[in-house]
């Protein structure tokens, strides 16, 4: 299976790469988004993208812990 892929606006990659960052980013491994669509030709891998990619993004962060919590976890707007 391929992975969520991570995902970015058309905006924050101009600001990325004017930044000197971002340098291996592409459409093969990144989803990229306008203000209306998804830029990539074809289009998500999977209905729910982006929310897979930030779970995993957040069970990730949460490994750094070094042992899961005994929690609820709430994400809002979650980032790294």
């Amino acid at each position: 299976a391929r992975p969520a892929r991570t995902f970015a606006t058309t905006q924050g990659v101009h600001a990325a790469r004017a930044a000197g960052l971002a340098l291996g980013g592409s459409l093969e491994n990144a989803l990229v988004c306008d203000e209306r669509r998804w830029l990539n030709a074809e289009g998500l891998r999977f209905p729910d993208e982006p929310a897979r990619h930030k779970t995993l993004d957040l069970l990730g962060d949460l490994a750094l812990l070094g042992e899961l919590p005994l929690a609820h976890v709430v994400a809002h707007k979650a980032s790294h």
